[in-house]
């Protein structure tokens, strides 16, 4: 029986959405998408960035108790940083206290332990696992296309649809966990083009049976932002979205050849797990999307910003500036405000910066000058 597995992140930060209007997010695309997981009796890894949880409970606190009702039973919770950076633009030090801050609010407002870590862009780099093994994660999501490097790199000849056990170089080691962007007699992308109206639903569903067919012992991770009903129809001006999702988890529902799954489930049912090392992969997006064209003088000013912070740390200044500057550097992170030009192989351009957002990475930088002054 092919194991099928959803995995949502919450980055509410949206680059076309502007600064305080949030809320058309949590109501047109959370509150619609996870209403269809728990109508169609489906489970689903929920990665929520900690900023996003805060505005969630901020302006939308219905939801969270809707979020909080159904854990254990539709959703669970893994962990997905603080603000969305790009991983590969940050120090170590930033990323740890991208998941430190993530994690501990993941705690408070989500009331879950998390045990799994949803990469931004799918990005990981050895020392990233040593960050996440120390804060306690078990397991990251990965490319099934990278995991299959890893085991051709291993001579292991396994397919790559269920997890394996990363080395990190160090004695220690996590569960990479596979997710799918392709399906059979399916274009790449499938579910996307779905989303979008331009792959049939029936399609799919096709796709998932003939996957099962496939590797009837294997796991089909479905990886998708949370934002989809409402990002789809936002981006594509294709008004059909909530629809083909309720049509699609509705015939997902009835297949005999699928049972739902959560991550967790899957890492402790999994007996044969291979060593394998992944390479180091910096994501689906191009750097230079973030330090290029119009981002590059706020990747310039992040950088000046960064070694002040060393700079007086290793002069030993007043520690409460230093702790205020280091909380504006990481609001600044977000990597949808960030945006110079969209560099992508799949849909170039496609995403635009809202003023708002834009001045909201620019004014943190600015406020960490300041406080240390």
């Amino acid at each position: 029986m092919l194991k099928v597995g959803f995995a949502f992140n919450f980055n509410i930060q949206r680059c076309e959405i502007e600064v305080g209007d949030e809320e058309q997010i949590i109501r047109k695309g959370y509150e619609p998408l996870l209403k269809l997981f728990i109508k169609h009796g489906l489970k689903a890894d929920c990665f929520v960035s900690g900023f996003s949880s805060e505005r969630i409970q901020e302006m939308a606190p219905d939801v969270l108790d809707l979020m909080h009702q159904n854990a254990e039973k539709h959703f669970r919770f893994g962990t997905y940083t603080y603000t969305h950076p790009i991983p590969q633009l940050l120090t170590v030090e930033e990323f740890s206290m991208q998941m430190q801050r993530g994690i501990a609010l993941d705690k408070k407002i989500l009331r879950q332990e998390p045990h799994g870590f949803l990469p931004p862009e799918f990005a990981f780099t050895k020392e990233m696992g040593r960050v996440l093994y120390k804060n306690g994660i078990r397991w990251f999501i990965a490319l099934a296309s990278q995991i299959q490097l890893g085991l051709k790199e291993a001579g292991i000849e396994r397919e790559p649809y269920a997890p394996c056990r990363v080395a990190l170089g160090d004695g220690t080691s996590l569960v990479a966990i596979p997710a799918a962007y392709e399906l059979p007699d399916n274009p790449p992308r499938y579910e996307k083009l779905m989303m979008k109206g331009q792959n049939p639903v029936s399609r799919v569903i096709g796709g998932i049976r003939k996957f099962a067919e496939q590797h009837p012992d294997g796991l089909l991770l479905i990886k998708r932002d949370a934002e989809t009903v409402f990002i789809d129809a936002f981006n594509s001006g294709f008004g059909g979205t909530y629809e083909v999702m309720d049509e699609f988890l509705g015939q997902l529902s009835r297949l005999d050849v699928v049972t739902p799954v959560w991550i967790d489930d899957v890492v402790d049912a999994q007996k044969d797990m291979p060593e394998i090392s992944l390479p180091d992969y910096l994501g689906n997006t191009r750097i230079e999307t973030f330090t290029e064209g119009e981002a590059a003088a706020i990747w310039e000013k992040t950088l000046l910003v960064r070694e002040k912070i060393f700079e007086a740390e290793r002069e030993g200044k007043d520690s409460a500036k230093i702790a205020k500057a280091w909380n504006h550097l990481l609001l600044s992170h977000n990597s949808d405000g960030r945006i110079g030009y969209w560099h992508s192989t799949w849909n170039p351009g496609e995403h635009t910066v809202a003023p708002s957002r834009r001045k909201f990475v620019e004014d943190n930088l600015e406020f960490a000058l300041k406080s240390l002054a």
